[in-house]
């Protein structure tokens, strides 16, 4: 085994002022109407797994709802770190008005 730097784990890593990020987050999915879904996520899921969640509760389909979130259209096929969201986060989701 190579001679290198031991990366600190635990109460060590705490210690030298390295955040422990949890692994998971809670965010909010609120619709026009101030109904309001929580959903408990993987930092590394991606956003769509969320989406279809939220769509099989409320009955509606993925196509015909958009999410956004800061004023950004979500992405399904990125993280919630590439979105760059913490716990706690809001989610608003819309319905696709045609016409």
């Amino acid at each position: 085994m190579g001679v290198g730097r031991r990366v600190p784990v635990g109460a060590q890593r705490n210690m030298l002022g390295v955040p422990n990020r949890p692994t998971r987050i809670l965010l909010l999915v609120k619709d026009p109407w101030e109904n309001v879904v929580v959903f408990r996520i993987k930092r590394s899921a991606q956003l769509k797994k969320l989406m279809i969640a939220y769509c099989d509760k409320k009955s509606a389909e993925l196509d015909n709802m958009r999410f956004v979130h800061n004023g950004r259209l979500v992405r399904p096929n990125l993280t919630p770190d590439e979105h760059e969201m913490e716990s706690g986060d809001v989610i608003d989701v819309f319905p696709v008005l045609l016409g």
